[in-house]
């Protein structure tokens, strides 16, 4: 009889813990991963944090978090609980007991420029005697931008400097309303806006303000995409996306206000990623996240046809444009030589390998600078 009531009791406190975890086992229970910081440089070392918080008197012996991640964040511990193939799957096994906060800090490398999200998770919880799993998926929001990394050879930069030199040669100065440096009597020439009325009655002469001047310094870099080879070369794209980073980096730091336009399309909204010209604090984060986020997967439309327009708009005198290109199709050459009919200023900066498709224009040669990509590249 005793073991008719050991059995009973058995059943029915096997009974009752599945009810309790099967209405329970989620309440209070908070699972949650996030990056360690919003950004980073391709290279760069950061860390994911998962977080499980359980607050409430039930524990939970046996509960598992599953997640998926771009195999390009390269995580140091890929033991059992993990497994790489197009991405990085993760697998923990954790015991949490009541009222528990468990933080995990999981490094890893950013292998490549891009933007990385973790949409969703998995949890799937083991009641008190691990006889019934209890499932669940929920929402993620961790996101990491990883931003390209300058280009800094030797001969990039110089190419650089020469241009700044080019820049700050031409640059155009324009007088400033809305800044002084004196009187000067009147002469021929002078509107009427600039007389000061109250030094020409202290006087009895006609007096004319002088302004001051403002130098007009802008720099335009456009980033052709297209790839231009029978197989593709998406390191050579890269390479031309690090440049780009290098390129802003180096005219923000000289006080030029600086844009950026490419044919690449933005992996979240599929627009073409572009930054209008600005120097402000913040400025090279918005260009580095516009670069992070071209998406190289998707095919880019052709250059000439996508922004020639934007190229040779109206105002476009007024600025140094500098194209950033490996690719030498005809239709691109043909827009660079409507720059030159039209008197712009411009560069085309083009990194080459050692064999290299596509010749130049002679036209052209005067405003091309060749960057040989060494190393990985070869």
């Amino acid at each position: 009889m005793v073991i008719v009531w050991i059995v009973a009791g058995a059943l029915f406190l096997l009974f009752l813990q599945e009810r309790l975890y099967a209405r329970y086992w989620d309440k209070n229970l908070t699972v949650g991963l996030a990056f360690s910081e919003e950004s980073a440089t391709q290279g760069d070392e950061r860390m994911l944090c998962e977080t499980v918080e359980n607050r409430k008197l039930l524990p939970l012996p046996a509960l598992k978090v599953k997640f998926a991640v771009s195999r390009q964040l390269s995580f140091e511990e890929e033991d059992g609980g993990s497994s790489v193939t197009d991405q990085f799957y993760r697998n923990d096994v954790l015991s949490i007991r009541p009222y528990m906060r468990h933080v995990r800090k999981l490094p890893f490398r950013c292998k490549r420029r891009g933007y990385y999200t973790i949409t969703t998770l998995d949890v799937v919880a083991g009641n008190l005697f691990l006889s019934r799993e209890l499932p669940k998926s929920l929402r993620c929001g961790a996101q990491l931008y990883v931003y390209p990394k300058p280009w800094r050879d030797p001969s990039f930069l110089q190419a650089l400097q020469k241009l700044n030199g080019e820049i700050l040669s031409r640059r155009h100065l324009l007088e400033d309303p809305f800044e002084y440096r004196g009187i000067r009597e009147y002469s021929p020439g002078d509107t009427l806006r600039d007389i000061n009325w109250k030094a020409t009655a202290r006087t009895g002469d006609l007096k004319v303000n002088m302004k001051n001047y403002t130098a007009l310094k802008a720099v335009r870099l456009f980033v052709n995409l297209e790839d231009g080879a029978l197989l593709r070369q998406e390191a050579m794209l890269e390479l031309s996306l690090s440049m780009a980073a290098g390129a802003a980096a180096f005219f923000l730091g000289q006080g030029i206000r600086t844009a950026l336009y490419t044919n690449g399309p933005d992996i979240l909204t599929g627009v073409l990623v572009g930054v209008d010209a600005a120097s402000g604090i913040g400025h090279m984060e918005s260009i580095n996240r516009g670069l992070a986020r071209i998406d190289l997967e998707k095919s880019v439309p052709p250059f000439a046809e996508s922004l020639g327009k934007r190229v040779t708009q109206d105002g476009a005198r007024d600025v140094f444009t500098v194209f950033l290109s490996h690719a030498a199709p005809e239709d691109f050459q043909d827009l660079l030589c409507q720059c030159l009919d039209r008197g712009m200023e411009f560069a085309w900066i083009r990194p080459v390998q050692r064999r290299q498709e596509g010749a130049i224009r002679p036209v052209l040669e005067k405003y091309t600078q060749q960057i040989l990509a060494e190393g990985e590249w070869d």
